[in-house]
């Protein structure tokens, strides 16, 4: 009997431990095909970052092969469609840089033309067919500081929208007094108002309040592309309601014990920000920026308004690479595939904060 008992607790154990292994198997396969589904979008964008124009139509979940360049392609089609600098081509191909070349010249005719073997003009044109985005993007000269002026203006627009907004939500926290009510009232009448509403006055006031620099009628000078940036952040800045709503609901639930004890121990009001406030508004502070840092990184209104072509981010730099008559969407494709990865790799590098300031109020202690 002790036998037979013992047996049976064993059977129940494995068949326990197997329950707990198979439902292990089940969650890990869903976790994993649940992470290959929300990456597929992104899978899907970098594939297309290799599709040429040509087959833009089509469906690829895998980069192309590599197309050999014809010496029948003619030097204007091929100007439009991969974007080319004329002088960068000619300078690799070695063709004097005063040499007129007509659109409908070939590349055949080219090489005859300028007495360039046919293979090396193949060989140059070849990799187009696949790596044109790449190639354009990152040979322009414009893209690195696009990219460092779009990180500034991100940066500065978030230090400066949560400073003001706590400030503004100290401000009107408790909303006791008639005047604080009245002016979240307007912060959320702000809201409401669609942009395009205001987008015609507030560029006259802002060119207005521009003009007023001086050096800024300058072109290409650094004042004028530093009051363009400031403008920029001024306008990101300015009056955010979602800020102001979040941080004024926050700080009116801390007692108001804490700033009465800070006043009694002879802080300052500042003092009472700086070391007391401002630590407990993590929560607030990733709410913040979680919501806003997508908007910022991808404004494209914004910079397209106010910035210079030569003081211009990435967005508006991807669109300058739409022509009127053709595409190259391999140029777009990867513009928006490059301009996506700074903004991964800062949620990667800081969602340790982030998870810390959203949970810091959900466990006490």
């Amino acid at each position: 009997m002790k036998k037979t008992a013992k047996v049976r607790k064993d059977d129940r154990g494995s068949r326990f431990f197997s329950k707990k292994r198979v439902s292990k198997i089940l969650i890990f396969t869903f976790f994993f095909l649940y992470t290959l589904f929300t990456l597929f979008p992104f899978y899907v964008l970098f594939v297309r970052t290799f599709v040429g124009t040509k087959h833009s139509t089509d469906l690829w979940l895998w980069p192309p092969p590599v197309e050999e360049a014809s010496l029948d392609y003619q030097w204007g089609n091929l100007s439009v469609f991969y974007n080319l600098d004329f002088d960068k081509v000619k300078e690799d191909l070695g063709i004097p840089g005063d040499a007129f070349i007509q659109t409908r010249w070939t590349l055949q005719r080219i090489a005859e033309e300028y007495d360039i073997p046919e293979q090396r003009i193949q060989d140059y044109f070849t990799p187009y067919s696949v790596f044109s985005g790449w190639i354009v993007l990152f040979g322009d000269n414009k893209f690195f500081p696009a990219l460092f002026r779009t990180i500034l203006i991100t940066a500065l627009s978030l230090v400066g929208l949560n400073l003001l907004s706590i400030l503004t939500g100290f401000g009107l926290a408790g909303l006791k007094r008639l005047d604080q009510k009245i002016v979240f009232n307007i912060y959320l009448l702000s809201a409401v108002i669609p942009f395009m509403m205001i987008l015609l006055p507030q560029y006259m006031i802002v060119q207005w309040l521009l003009n007023l620099i001086p050096g800024y009628d300058v072109s290409g000078s650094l004042t004028r592309a530093a009051s363009q940036i400031l403008a920029i952040v001024v306008l990101h800045i300015k009056g955010g309601a979602l800020g102001v709503m979040i941080f004024t609901a926050y700080i009116s639930s801390i007692p108001k014990d804490l700033e009465e004890a800070a006043e009694i121990d002879g802080a300052t009001t500042l003092q009472y920000l700086r070391y007391v406030l401002l630590p407990l508004l993590k929560i607030p502070i990733a709410s913040l920026t979680i919501i806003v840092l997508p908007s910022l990184w991808n404004d494209f209104m914004g910079p397209y308004i106010y910035l210079d072509a030569s003081n211009t981010t990435l967005l508006p730099l991807i669109q300058s690479y739409t022509g009127t008559y053709t595409t190259n969407y391999q140029v777009s494709f990867t513009g928006i595939f490059v301009s996506i990865i700074p903004l991964v790799l800062i949620y990667i590098l800081f969602r340790n904060w982030f998870i810390q300031g959203a949970m810091s109020g959900a466990i006490k202690g």
